[in-house]
């Protein structure tokens, strides 16, 4: 077993050296470089395989063996080939490649900088990017993208988990079990309507809010979160009108009833993705 280990300790020295190089020493590997990246890794691995099936064929052709004779080779007494050792180093690696894009597909959400700033469709990738941060599992059950022209409030996109906002209305005592189970879509789309509301009127405070803010000189208001006892929302304004410019602005509001997301930080954490993938679609148009 000497030479099958001594090609798991190589496969571990270059995933290690790996790991180091796509982050460049930073430490967060997942989050730097792995995740926003982990569309590639598959092929990575089929490149892996591929070069551990091309050092069999090179063993094969030098030593006269099969391949079968060339890998069997490192479970005997029998002196391995170099290629043999090289071909399962490739597989052991590949092995962890494919382990670990599984990994992050389920655990992480997609990273902000995936999403397309060029799309054919801009209001259908306004709501992939919703409708995929509100989804993922714990976090946000709500939110929406509106334009305010001339004093009007448009509903770009949307995106929400109608169960998830089920579940959290039926908890509020202002709405109580026995209102909610007689229409639960009824409790549900009411409580969407409220939160436009809510959009609406913290867009009509911002002067104020403004005015509360302004003696500490950092500028004015742009990203607001309410934690509410039940949950939390926040509001933010991706973009304002230029002084010269027509009157049209951009907010992204967002809610999430459970509370013990908002406790753990990983409703704030998706908020902050969903928000930086609307600013990198809106952010400049890529050639292709």
């Amino acid at each position: 077993m000497n030479e099958f280990l001594q090609a798991c300790g190589y496969a571990a020295l270059v995933y290690l050296l790996f790991n180091y190089a796509v982050t460049f020493g930073s430490g967060r590997p997942l989050t730097d470089a792995i995740n926003p990246n982990r569309r590639f890794l598959p092929l990575f691995a089929v490149g892996l395989l591929g070069g551990a099936y091309s050092l069999l064929l090179q063993g094969s052709y030098y030593t006269r063996k099969t391949q079968y004779e060339l890998l069997s080779a490192l479970f005997t007494r029998q002196a391995a080939e170099p290629q043999a050792v090289g071909a399962v180093s490739f597989v052991v690696f590949a092995l962890a490649v494919l382990l670990l894009w599984g990994w992050s597909w389920w655990h992480l959400p997609r990273d902000p900088k995936t999403f397309n700033p060029n799309p054919k469709d801009l209001f259908a990738e306004y709501r992939r990017a919703l409708t995929h941060y509100v989804q993922w599992r714990g976090g946000l059950d709500y939110a929406f993208l509106c334009e305010v022209r001339d004093g009007v409030h448009t509903v770009l996109a949307d995106g929400a988990t109608d169960a998830d906002i089920a579940r959290g209305v039926s908890r509020l005592p202002t709405v109580g079990t026995a209102t909610f189970t007689l229409d639960p879509a009824k409790a549900v789309g009411e409580q969407k309507e409220r939160w436009k509301a809510e959009g609406r009127n913290i867009f009509a405070g911002l002067p104020g809010l403004d005015e509360l803010v302004a003696p500490i000189r950092q500028g004015q208001n742009v990203t607001v979160c309410f934690d509410v006892r039940y949950g939390a929302f926040y509001f933010e304004v991706l973009e304002r009108p230029d002084a010269d410019g027509p009157a049209v602005w951009l907010y992204l509001f967002a809610a999430s009833l459970n509370q013990h997301e908002v406790s753990s930080l990983t409703a704030g954490r998706h908020y902050y993705a969903l928000s930086q993938a609307l600013r990198h679609v809106r952010g400049g148009v890529t050639k292709k």
